[in-house]
């Protein structure tokens, strides 16, 4: 039981993970050409090695402007919950998933930051 619990928990680390880099990093780079053509803002894939992945894309909102920050800011919440969630009603796999949902905000406010900033700069 704790092992399939480690385990559990070790992919949802590493979905945290690609959330960070498959998910804002090059969902901000992309997102120019990328959001016109999606009707949602985030879009949700499964990467190589079957992980759940969410790109999180902003070239429509006006982040030098509160608004525009609080929605990026929902934007992200709903990408997390959603590669993080497992809906499961396990206490050890809601625990996991909410640690996977926590870990990934704080891991993308860097790159939430940056994204801010180039929004203040341009606009």
């Amino acid at each position: 039981m704790f092992a399939s619990t480690r385990n559990f928990s070790r992919n949802l680390a590493g979905l945290a993970g690609t959330l960070l880099f498959a998910g804002l990093c090059v969902g901000a780079a992309t997102a120019p050409a990328a959001a016109s053509q999606l009707k949602s803002p985030i879009a949700y894939g499964v990467n190589a090695e079957g992980d759940r992945t969410a790109r999180v894309f902003h070239s429509d909102l006006n982040l030098g402007s509160k608004a525009g920050q609080a929605q990026l800011e929902t934007r992200l919440r709903i990408a997390a919950r959603t590669v993080c969630s497992n809906g499961q009603q396990d206490p050890f796999a809601t625990a996991a998933a909410n640690r996977c949902y926590h870990e990934t905000l704080r891991a993308t406010r860097n790159a939430t930051m940056a994204a801010v900033a180039s929004g203040k700069q341009a606009g």
